[in-house]
């Protein structure tokens, strides 16, 4: 194991920026006062009928400076996994079911700008966390609004300045921090913003680099991104999010349970039948531009418009075992959305009516892999993906306690494909029918400090076109979209002077057609597997112990988050099989995390956090079976400010318990290779400032 230190960087700005240099290690944010975007309402999370998720810069800070990873794991009902450093998943309530890599059945936005593509995916793991300012999880389908997903919605809130008053001077920041870590971990990322009463921009750049615990696991991710706004009138205004990406991350395939016994830092080896990750140079190269403009105009007091388009380019290279890929994509997004919001007496309405249209066009050319070389061609085509949909949305608060949401939707798919390499093949179209897609939510404030929220939504998902046509080339336009009725309540607020927190969501999610990964000879595809229950209960608290910024202990707060699943399939034959009531590929039944954080007056704070994960089916029979595994980690430093200076040094513990288990697993795999195994104990530490 090799541990590394420590050094550092930078200087230089104006003290105009001071108080908004780096969040001090402490900082929390009561539910009184975050505001989220989910549904269109801006309201405070307190005040709004949804199950979210929001994690702001200290939240993300919490554990890594470099992964979003730990920070996302600490939601209730969500799950991000890492099959290898820089290959990441994300589930919301299950979601993972279909989703081998990368982010599917998601909808993710940058503010208002469309990130996931017409056909489906989200390249999740460009996002670089040292220019998002706020990150909102919305649980559960958000086809009203967000068109076509079954699994959540994420919002993506950039991090740049506000515009000033007129009367004051322009303002400046500048912040920038390094670390390393295990396993040749290094990673470092500057920031500078800018704003004055008419523009405001915020210039990240970041470099993280990793030798990975196992072997061929090495990564490498470039990124530099440009968020800022200017005021074209005072009832104009334009923000923009662009951002270039250049990653490569080197996978080194699954492992038998015995495997991972035997030796868990092994890449995938060779047999006779099948050359291994490292003999094939098995690795993912993605290069890809981004571009979002969004234009908010207010034309009164009551109506409003907000349009936002984007444009992406994906070069994607995949040297895998059986094949070497080549992708290019082209994607081109439009939503546009009109406000109407009135106040009549103590009753507030609100209705938002739009559309989004999607567009992809990708280039998918396979070849056999010679030794990490592309060799003879095995199928090259050219696939087209549309997506449609006008979302209409009423909300209406009756004084100063009720709180109604109607909205629906309606989702147009379709795509088409044309197979180059089969001599006269036509281009083939296959559009999907269309479904309504309704949502109704309530929320009741019982209290100043407590509220009641329920709702009912339809969820929709077509398949993706890496499910239509995945890596081993076999096109299924048999695949139908998935469905389903999520019903759900909850309770959050506060008791005992804000001092405990708390939010509780219980919910049931009856899934028709789910879309479930299947494997013949390490080639993958993709089935409807009759339909699924799938029952949950999620809760967070947090109690502040104390709160005295006199004493030399400032304060200590406890917390703790609890995700419990009942997830099966209750439709489900195959062929001669029938899976019907087994648990939920993939779905840990329970995952309870808990812990504290102190600091001090000098400026000495420690994090700590527990996770126990429990066992989980491996495969659609629930033959095979993941073993529990408990994650210990910690974080200690020292943060201060002095005069115009933000300074905080740490340094952090991973998997102190040094277990062994597997972040992310290959669901239904060839050989009953399930297991990328994860790093052991390993450590961080790091420096950042701020001017």
């Amino acid at each position: 194991m090799k541990n590394s230190l420590v050094i550092t960087l930078l200087l230089l700005s104006l003290q105009n920026f001071a108080q908004q240099g780096l969040q001090a290690p402490d900082s929390a944010t009561s539910l009184s006062e975050i505001v989220i975007k989910g549904y269109e309402s801006d309201r405070r999370l307190l005040e709004s009928p949804v199950s979210a998720g929001v994690l702001s810069p200290s939240d993300m800070q919490r554990f890594s400076t470099v992964s979003l990873l730990p920070a996302v794991n600490l939601v209730p009902g969500v799950r991000m996994e890492e099959r290898s450093p820089g290959s990441y998943r994300l589930s919301i309530r299950g979601s993972l079911l279909r989703s081998p890599f990368g982010v599917r059945n998601i909808k993710v936005y940058w503010d208002d700008i469309p990130f996931t593509d017409a056909g489906g995916n989200t390249y999740f793991n460009l996002v670089d966390q040292n220019s998002i300012r706020q990150v909102e999880i919305l649980k559960g389908p958000g086809s009203s609004v967000y068109g076509a997903n079954t699994g959540g919605v994420v919002i993506l809130h950039s991090d740049e300045p506000g515009l000033t008053d007129n009367n004051e001077p322009h303002q400046q920041q500048f912040r920038a921090g390094i670390s390393a870590g295990s396993y040749g971990l290094f990673a470092e990322n500057a920031q500078w913003k800018y704003a004055n009463s008419h523009l405001t921009s915020s210039i990240t750049q970041s470099h993280l680099q990793s030798d990975g615990y196992r072997q061929n696991s090495r990564l490498r991710k470039d990124v530099l991104q440009w968020n800022g706004a200017t005021a074209l009138s005072a009832r104009d205004k334009l923000s923009w999010v662009m951002l270039y990406a250049d990653m490569y991350y080197q996978t080194p395939g699954g492992l038998t349970l015995q495997q991972m016994r035997d030796n868990p830092r092994q890449a995938r080896p060779s047999t006779p039948a099948q050359a291994g990750a490292i003999a094939q140079k098995a690795a993912i190269y993605n290069k890809t531009p981004f571009v979002g403009l969004s234009n908010r105009y207010d034309f009164d007091g009551h109506w409003s418009n907000t349009t936002s388009g984007m444009f992406s380019y994906t070069d994607f290279t995949n040297p895998f075992l059986t094949n070497y890929e080549k992708r290019s994509e082209n994607n081109l997004g439009l939503r546009t959305k009109f406000v109407y919001h009135n106040n009549f007496g103590k009753n507030d309405l609100r209705v938002t009516a739009g559309l989004e249209w999607q567009y992809n066009y990708s280039a998918i050319n396979n070849y056999d892999n010679k030794g990490g070389v592309p060799d003879a061609v095995q199928y090259k085509d050219k696939l087209w993906a549309r997506q449609f949909f006008p979302f209409l949305q009423a909300e209406w608060g009756i004084g100063k306690n009720l709180l109604l949401q109607a909205g629906s939707s309606t989702n147009d798919f379709m795509y088409h494909y044309q197979r180059l390499t089969d001599p006269g093949d036509p281009k083939n179209r296959n559009r999907l029918d269309n479904q309504v897609l309704p949502r109704f939510a309530l929320l009741y404030r019982i209290t100043d400090e407590i509220s009641f929220h329920s709702s009912i939504n339809k969820g929709f998902s077509p398949p993706s076109i890496a499910e239509i046509r995945p890596s081993g080339g076999l096109i299924n336009n048999r695949l139908q979209p998935e469905f389903g009725w999520n019903y759900e309540a909850g309770f959050r607020g506060s008791l005992l002077k804000e001092r405990l927190q708390f939010d509780i969501t219980g919910y049931l999610f009856k899934l028709k057609d789910a879309i479930v990964r299947k494997t013949i000879n390490d080639d993958e595809y993709f089935i409807n597997a009759g339909s699924t229950d799938q029952k949950g209960l999620e809760v967070y608290a947090d109690y502040s112990i104390f709160t005295n910024n006199k004493r030399f202990l400032q304060s200590l707060k406890i917390w703790s988050s609890l995700t419990q699943n009942d997830f099966r399939f209750s439709d489900y034959p195959v062929d001669d099989k029938n899976y019907s009531g087994n648990a939920l590929t993939g779905v840990a039944k329970n995952i309870t995390s808990f812990g504290f954080d102190l600091v001090t007056a000098p400026g000495l704070y420690l994090k700590t956090g527990f996770t126990y994960t429990s066992a989980l089916p491996l495969n659609d029979d629930n033959s095979a079976y993941a073993s529990p595994y408990r994650l210990l980690s910690g974080k200690m430093g020292w943060g201060k400010k002095i005069n115009a200076l933000s300074l905080n040094i740490f340094a952090g513990i991973n998997n102190a318990l040094d277990q062994l288990y597997s972040l992310g697993n290959d669901l239904n795999a060839f050989g009953n290779r399930f297991y990328n195994p994860a790093a052991g104990r390993n450590y961080t530490a790091g420096i950042s400032v701020a001017f």
